[in-house]
């Protein structure tokens, strides 16, 4: 019986079609024509598929067993055409088991060209999409094979085709990622156990060795810088032919379809492998290229989350060694940059963490259990680094944001208890502020220079550590300088002719005005003490960044104030160089007097002023024919005007003996530029030169980068700005303190500010007499400033001095004393409340009009016949009215405002006239002014509607109400308290 169903013609027709399609001829191939046929019937007939598949199956392990390469490659063949032929067919799920289940046992058959035909099988099947789920497939097999192949080695079953096994592998990986992303039903792949397979396996082919045996190099890779595009071919091209360039493709295809939950499943495999292999030591490259593949290939607003696992990393790597610590920062410096327009929610948060890990390696470093000091300071300079990095792809409102942040973060040196390393801190984050202020570019100083910031800035200009200081320097030169005049002011020299300097000079806006204005008095007084702090060990560096932020000043902000201030700085640098006081070495007094003049002279320029410039070039040649040295700023200069005069020439290059004079003394007043001079010039050009003879008392003697004394912060004039930093003892530079306690009163100021402006009642200002002569006299008066700001300031002390010392209670009796005889408040409140009684007796009578209150309109039988007409009327009145008590009140409101006008302008006249004589003589105005309104209104109504007849006696009108006519013929409207006469029939008024 079994040997009937073997014979041909018992066969069902899709086996015999299924035998057909097997050559003759052990070389021959596929026959087409029958493999037509076969697939002609599978469509034809779907519910055939399935056997077919089986049979296909059973011949092919058949096959594989008796070793027949030709007749297993055929049956692959068919099983791949009619998987592509019949993939809408209901019956396409259970043919594909069948399809799993013959690719499963060439995998199994450990051939390397079965498991590359079974390979590109797979890879066939995983571009199919299928109409119809599969609920019970799995994966788990293929995974765990495809993973081993990628690990394939010389020493295994594949020989010298360890590359071909491997590339198989990475295709067979890619396979399985395209198939279950596409497949609802089969989301496992992203679980950790097959992420933890599939993931090293792409990162152990791209980190291989090529075949020439050279290491990784990412310029071997093609490049991919956007998000990676769906595939559309399944074949290998001619970019996958190594493992290395198909690795990276897979895992920007793996990271391109990963969602956003299953990121955390991809990231902890790529971070483990990296520790594992130890891919983190420096240079990264590998690391970075890793990371830059991941950043490219997911969505862009997933990017953060990356960066976020990378610190998180760090965080758990804290006490790994300084290299592994410096790879991963070195990596996250190099991508943040991309993934900054991503990172808005978490911008703090992350760069809290950065900051964090910044103060906790300097900790380290400085508590003595640090072994390796470089690496550790290399890894400070990463994270720096990283910080910079991130900070040029944020926007610019974020970077300030950042720059304040890491202001909060700067140590607290006045407390007199601080932490170990806190000076190493406070250098390490004002490195850190540099690099990202580097970042940013000013539009407005208001918007960069806040307060707290400006506070913190001027206190880093004073502290201890030169290296602080000059850092502080640089900051304020980046975040001035908006026009790119820093690289040619850093080293400026005395020019001849600034126009070779290359400047780009524009015109101050009104809102750094207003901001220089407040705060110019502030900037003056750190760059004074900033000079006499100057390190003598690094002099030039110090006096040239101060220099620098001098010029830069004057170039941004250069309108009158603010250089007439700048010059004012110069004066006064000048006279501190020539004070034997100050304990300052002939070589810094020198450097002073360079720094002054070489300011002076580039300013003079850019304003344009030549009697200013004649000067200094005089200050500066008698300094060359004087021969002190390091004064001649004319050396190697072809134009200045020692080169041209042969007497002069000995005198430049004349040799210093012992005895000759080494800096400039203070008589030697031609050496000096002298502030007369200055002045007269400034004047001259229109310039206010006033502030200039203001004394410019700042006393730099004790320790004035000492942060922690109290020496000389009392001697200083608070018309240069602010107290020195050495004052600032209520709060630290990292203290932000709102404090709105009423009782914490300020301390004394004289500053210029209108914030004590006094209004006050109690001391009037004092003026002329109001006539010709002495308005002349007052106008044509000379302005002193000096003494202008003496009044203010004792009128401020003393306003200041009164709530100091006089008790609140008794300070608000005394004005409400003040009030009952001089202020006109009550007077007004009377003229109201009698204006408020008239308006209601109007209102009264207005009512009676309309027939509200009038009792009489209940007995007179006429008002029930009212009209239409006579509404009309009566609403016109009342229109009349509302408009008249409208323009009352404006008058009213008018004559009050001249009065206190002319009350507050003329003493003399005020003296005559209390307020109660004003306010009734206002009252009696008023009430003359509106009752002959009111009468005129009356008439003119009494002329538009029927007057009643002069007879004596009571009667009613329908508009007015109550009318009484008297013996004379003079009609009255009202009762016998409040009558007003409308007409009189003998008299015109």
């Amino acid at each position: 019986m079994n040997g009937l169903c073997c014979c041909t013609p018992c066969k069902p027709r899709y086996r015999r079609l299924v035998d057909s399609i097997y050559p003759r001829a052990v070389t021959d191939g596929l026959l087409h024509s029958n493999m037509q046929k076969l697939t002609f019937y599978a469509i034809s007939h779907p519910e055939k598929l399935e056997r077919i598949g089986e049979y296909l199956v059973m011949r092919m392990v058949r096959d594989l067993s008796r070793q027949r390469p030709v007749q297993v490659k055929i049956a692959v063949e068919a099983m791949d055409q009619l998987l592509q032929a019949c993939h809408s067919s209901p019956s396409l799920p259970q043919f594909s088991e069948n399809h799993l289940r013959m690719v499963q046992r060439l995998l199994e058959s450990n051939n390397a060209k079965m498991e590359q035909l079974a390979t590109d099988s797979f890879v066939t099947f995983s571009n199919i999409e299928e109409s119809s789920p599969s609920y019970h497939r799995q994966y788990d097999f293929f995974i765990d094979k495809f993973s081993q192949m990628c690990h394939a080695n010389p020493q295994a079953a594949y020989g010298d085709d360890f590359r071909l096994a491997r590339c198989a592998g990475l295709r067979g990986l890619r396979g399985v990622v395209w198939k279950s992303v596409t497949d609802d039903l089969h989301p496992n792949i992203w679980e950790q156990q097959h992420m933890d397979k599939i993931v090293p396996s792409i990162l152990f082919n791209l980190q291989e060795p090529d075949e020439s045996g050279m290491g990784f190099s990412s310029s071997q890779l093609p490049k991919f810088d956007t998000s990676f595009s769906e595939p559309a071919q399944s074949h290998r091209g001619d970019d996958e032919a190594t493992p290395k360039v198909l690795s990276d493709r897979c895992l920007r295809e793996l990271m391109g379809k990963a969602s956003f939950g299953s990121l955390r499943a991809v990231i902890e495999p790529v971070l483990k492998h990296m520790d594992l292999h130890k891919r983190w030591t420096p240079p990264p490259s590998f690391a970075i290229h890793v990371f830059r593949a991941i950043i490219y290939s997911i969505q862009s607003q997933n990017s953060y989350f990356v960066i976020q696992e990378l610190i998180n990393h760090l965080d758990s790597m804290c006490s790994a060694d300084a290299s592994t610590r410096i790879g991963i920062a070195t990596v996250l410096s190099s991508i943040v940059s991309i993934a900054g327009t991503s990172i808005g929610p978490l911008l703090l948060s992350i760069f809290n963490s950065l900051l964090k890990h910044l103060r906790t390696s300097v900790d380290f470093e400085r508590s003595g259990k640090c072994s390796d000091q470089p690496a550790e300071k290399m890894y400070q300079e990463a994270l720096i680094n990283a910080m910079g990095d991130f900070a040029n792809a944020l926007p610019d409102y974020q970077k300030v944001e950042m720059m304040m942040f890491t202001v909060g973060n700067i140590p607290n040196l006045d407390e007199r208890k601080s932490k170990q390393g806190d000076e190493f801190l406070q250098h390490v984050l004002v490195k850190t502020l540099l690099k990202v202020a580097t970042k940013y570019r000013t539009a407005y100083l208001a918007t960069v220079f806040t307060d707290s910031f400006l506070d913190t800035l001027l206190l880093l200009a004073l502290v201890r550590d030169p290296q602080v200081r000059l850092a502080t320097q640089h900051i304020f030169h980046t975040l001035l300088d908006r026009h790119d005049n820093a690289a040619n002011l850093v080293h400026l020299g005395y020019e001849l002719d600034v126009s070779d300097v290359q400047l780009t000079v524009e015109k101050c806006s009104r809102a750094d005005q207003m901001f220089m204005r407040k705060h110019i008095g502030e900037i003056t007084n750190m760059l004074f003490r900033a000079v006499a702090a100057a390190d003598e060990d690094d002099l030039n560096t110090h006096i040239d960044a101060i220099l620098c932020t001098m010029s830069l000043l004057c170039i941004e902000v250069g309108f009158d104030e603010s250089l007439i201030e700048l010059f004012r700085l110069s004066l006064a640098l000048q006279q501190i160089a020539l004070d034997t006081k100050q304990n300052f070495s002939d070589a810094k007094r020198n450097a002073i007097h360079n720094m002054v003049a070489k300011y002076i002279n580039l300013s003079a320029q850019l304003i344009a002023n030549p009697s200013l410039c004649q000067h200094v070039q005089h200050v500066v040649s008698c300094r060359a024919q004087r021969g002190i040295p390091g004064l001649n700023l004319l050396l190697n200069k072809k134009d200045s005007p020692l080169n041209d005069d042969p007497l002069s020439s000995t005198a430049v290059n004349a040799s210093v003996d012992a005895n000759s004079q080494t800096t400039i003394a203070e008589n030697d007043r031609t050496l000096l530029f002298n502030v007369d001079d200055v002045a007269e010039s400034l004047k001259a050009s229109g310039k206010d030169a006033s502030r200039l003879f203001v004394a410019f008392n700042l006393s730099v003697n004790g320790r004035t980068n000492d942060m922690n004394g109290a020496s000389d912060s009392q001697n200083f004039d608070t018309t240069d700005g602010r107290e020195s930093p050495n004052a600032f003892k209520t709060s630290g530079i990292d203290d932000v303190s709102v404090d709105m306690s009423v009782d914490w009163t300020p301390p004394m100021s004289r500053k210029q500010s209108r914030r004590n402006t006094i209004f006050s009642i109690v001391n009037p200002t004092k003026l002329n007499a109001s006539t010709v002569d002495d308005l002349k006299t007052y106008a044509n008066a000379a302005f002193d400033p000096v003494e202008e700001d003496r009044k203010e300031r004792e009128l401020a002390e003393n306003i200041l001095s009164e709530i100091r010392n006089t008790e609140f209670e008794q300070r608000v009796a005394a004005n409400e004393s003040l009030n009952e005889t001089s202020d006109l408040s009550k007077s007004i409140g009377r003229l109201l409340a009698r204006n408020a009684d008239t308006t209601r007796s109007l209102l009264f009578l207005t009512d009676r009009s309309n027939g509200r209150v009038d009792w009489e309109t209940k007995v007179n039988g006429e008002e029930r016949r009212r009209t239409r007409r006579s509404r009309d009327r009566r609403e016109s009145v009342d229109d009349e009215r509302r408009g008249l008590r409208k323009r009352t009140a404006v008058l009213a409101s008018i004559s009050l405002i001249f009065a206190l006008f002319f009350v507050s302008s003329n003493a003399q006249w005020q003296q005559q006239w209390t307020p109660q004589q004003l306010a009734a003589y206002h009252q009696q105005y008023y009430n003359n002014w509106y009752w002959q309104q009111q009468r005129l209104q009356l008439q003119q109504a009494a002329t538009t509607t029927a007057a009643p007849a002069p007879s004596s006696g009571v009667q009613h009108h329908p508009v007015w109400g109550r009318v009484e006519t008297d013996d004379k013929g003079n009609m009255w409207v009202g009762d016998d308290v409040a009558k007003v006469q409308i007409i009189s029939r003998y008299s015109p008024s």
